[in-house]
């Protein structure tokens, strides 16, 4: 399905945010967080990025939510019940309330899921239709949307949530979705209070007091770009497990700025960067985790020489990916083996997608080379200059350093330009299509291979490479209508690879994070799929 995204609409609310609130020191346990990206938004329905997935997952509950070993639990849902043919589902909400002492109410996530599918700037209102929840009617209101019609809640009777009464969620969709309950977690489904929203209008969460909670923690002050603090929340209906009294986190864009407030004990947890790791690697603080974040190189497929699969598959098997992850980025990450990350899901048989599905491409010099002198000869040259385009930050940075370096020492005639962009300005290069090879990354929404495998769909809107297949189309349509789940997995796996086959990515690394953390801080929990980081279960001594 084609989704056309409202960039200037998301730049306008992004300047737009607007940080206030909070008064006097903060008292009782504390836990900081440094981090180096600040929230985009606090609207659950525009919300792209995982700072923000993080900060509102802590002050909102969804439906359903990750226990500590990411396995799905209830959140807000008490209860819930599928029909036989799996179309139907029914939530029955505990007893919760808003911050503001209004319940929480079915209609709540009634009014916000109609409320996201009907704005253009929602970029992840795409989940809710065929790509994703395949909820009844969506892709017929995204249709109109992304054709440019200006639509309200009132023109999204047909979708498929009603609220049958204040306790009472009843959803329908459009064919059967494994992976629904797990989607559930993810932010862009979490309820809104409808009075409270519409009488902000466009000043909704764009500060501490026009957000509600009925989550672990409340908004107190949110200074753009430097700081945010959050309180317990007494009104949560989960308050007695909640163990700290203040959640805080500070923007630090530079990881040596927060490993010295570390050491200094103003911080109590922090990412490493790669030039850090082998400094802290030995110490107690020291913890990696597995991410569920792939990096990738993707070619524009509309570019007159990256058209060319010889040199997609030169460039490919050029890439010491082994290398890479032990001797420079060292943080726990893997080589990319496929476009699907392992530890995502598992098929029918208990098996990982990824083992069941292979490994695909390591590092041969020699067919590298073979591969680079047949698209010379197809392309009437005898070197050639690409432009890798990357951002400022690791593991980017070191990544795209080392690339540079092993592309050109493997493959003799090749040149990369290397044009290092901030983040902001690499995703809106990519969007326009003004790049030859990005190294660029995706984190998985839910846990399910089409959270990565649709990307690359014909006309998708995060194919910025415009790769299209009629065959991988066809597989991922096999897929979505498999009569069984041992016919889907087949399927899945079989799109994977044509897509590999085909070459318009290269994968390299899934992200490990090195971290310091406090020895008297736990619970900070962490997961490969939806939301980053929990953090309702910390516990400081």
């Amino acid at each position: 399905m084609k989704k056309i995204l409202s960039i200037l609409c998301c730049m306008a609310m992004a300047i737009s945010l607007v940080g206030c609130g909070g008064n006097g020191a903060t008292t009782g346990k504390t836990v900081t967080v440094a981090k180096e990206n600040d929230v985009i938004s606090m609207d659950s329905t525009y919300a792209t990025d995982g700072m923000s997935f993080e900060v509102i997952h802590a002050i909102i509950d969804g439906l359903m939510t990750q226990d500590s070993d990411g396995s799905l639990i209830n959140a807000l849902a008490a209860d819930y019940t599928v029909s036989d043919d799996e179309l139907t589902w029914t939530f029955t909400l505990k007893d919760a309330v808003w911050s503001n002492g209004d319940a929480v109410t079915a209609h709540d996530f009634e009014y916000a899921w109609k409320r996201t599918v009907v704005r253009p700037e929602a970029e992840y209102a795409y989940l809710y239709g065929s790509d994703g929840a395949c909820i009844a009617g969506a892709d017929e209101i995204l249709d109109r949307v992304w054709d440019g019609e200006t639509l309200t809640e009132a023109d999204a009777t047909d979708l498929g949530v009603k609220a049958l009464d204040d306790k009472t969620l009843e959803i329908k969709l459009a064919q059967s979705v494994p992976f629904f309950a797990s989607l559930m977690t993810f932010p862009i489904f979490y309820p809104v209070n409808q009075a409270f929203a519409e009488e902000l209008g466009d000043q909704y969460a764009l500060s501490p007091d026009n957000l509600l909670s009925c989550g672990a923690f409340k908004l107190t002050k949110w200074e753009q770009g430097n700081r945010i603090e959050l309180v317990k929340n007494d009104t949560y209906y989960d308050a007695d497990k909640v163990e700290i009294d203040n959640l805080i986190f500070v923007i630090t864009k530079e990881v040596s700025s927060s490993v010295a407030a570390f050491e200094g004990g103003t911080v109590d947890f922090t990412k490493l960067s790669s030039d850090l790791i082998d400094k802290y690697k030995d110490a107690d603080e020291f913890t990696t985790v597995l991410e569920g974040y792939l990096w990738y190189l993707q070619y524009n497929m509309e570019n007159q020489y990256l058209s060319n699969k010889n040199l997609r598959l030169a460039l490919t098997y050029a890439v010491d990916k082994v290398d890479l992850v032990e001797n420079v980025l060292k943080d726990g990450s893997l080589t990319g083996d496929g476009f699907t990350p392992s530890g995502l899901a598992t098929g029918p048989t208990g098996k990982d997608f990824r083992e069941e599905a292979g490994e695909y491409y390591s590092l041969d010099a020699t067919k590298a080379q073979e591969y680079f002198a047949a698209a010379l000869q197809e392309l009437g040259l005898t070197s050639l200059k690409l432009t890798l385009l990357y951002e400022n930050a690791d593991p980017a940075k070191s990544a795209a350093e080392y690339l540079q370096s092993c592309l050109q020492k493997n493959l003799p005639g090749l040149t990369i330009e290397m044009d290092m962009q901030p983040k902001a300005n690499r995703i809106e290069r990519q969007k326009v299509g003004e790049f030859e090879v990005v190294l660029t990354r995706w984190g998985p929404d839910y846990a399910d291979p089409t959270t990565y495998l649709t990307l690359m769909q014909t006309g998708n809107s995060y194919n910025y490479g415009k790769f299209s297949s009629a065959a991988y189309d066809g597989k991922l349509a096999e897929a979505s209508k498999a009569a069984t789940v041992e016919a889907r997995w087949a399927a899945l796996i079989e799109a994977e690879k044509i897509l590999m086959e085909e070459v318009p990515i290269t994968s390299v690394f899934q992200v490990g994070g090195a971290s310091l953390i406090s020895g008297d801080v736990t619970g900070i929990d962490t997961h490969a799929v939806g939301v980053p980081y929990i953090y309702k279960n910390v516990k400081k001594n």
